[in-house]
């Protein structure tokens, strides 16, 4: 499961920030939908909160994902986190793909609102669990941004995910 969210993922932005000058933002409107064309997935989203221990919840069912209710909705500016599985006892999950998704893949959140938040993807990552860089993937931006997190480094000597695959993308249109 990922990591404690913890790093100011509600604070304020200023100007400009690590992701430079503010750029474009929509109004809070929670995610309804998550549609990746590139990699076949189209799911319905679950509102996900943390875990007794601080670690982000993770969803209840493995061909759904979720999202963070404690991070910006997506389109708002700041980093709008979504988890899923990889896998599940039965096979591939909703994320079973999402480590094959290029720089510049289109990524399409539906909104409660009925407006549509578009982003493209800026980077895929893989990340040691003990090395997972809380800071980049839940701190503030100024700029509407998207993480997608799932597991990654599957070790057969224990029997768990060693690893986290993480894609960050940014605002890049929105409709209605």
């Amino acid at each position: 499961e990922p990591p404690a969210p913890g790093v100011g993922q509600r604070g304020t932005v200023g100007d400009a920030g690590p992701d430079g000058p503010r750029g474009p933002a929509m109004p809070r409107s929670e995610p309804v939908r998550l549609d990746i064309p590139a990699v076949g997935i189209h799911t319905r989203l679950l509102r996900l909160g943390l875990e007794a221990d601080g670690s982000l919840e993770v969803p209840s069912e493995p061909m759904r994902a979720g999202w963070y209710g404690g991070s910006p909705t997506p389109g708002q500016r700041g980093p709008a986190v979504l988890a899923g599985h990889v896998d599940s006892p039965t096979g591939p999950a909703v994320f079973y793909r999402l480590g094959d998704l290029a720089t510049g893949s289109r990524i399409e959140i539906t909104r409660a609102d009925g407006r549509v938040a578009r982003f493209r993807v800026t980077a895929v990552r893989a990340y040691a669990k003990e090395d997972f860089p809380t800071r980049t993937v839940y701190g503030n931006t100024a700029r509407a941004t998207l993480r997608l997190i799932t597991c990654g480094d599957w070790n057969d000597d224990t029997d768990e995910y060693d690893g986290n695959v993480v894609v960050f993308a940014e605002l890049a249109g929105r409709g209605g």
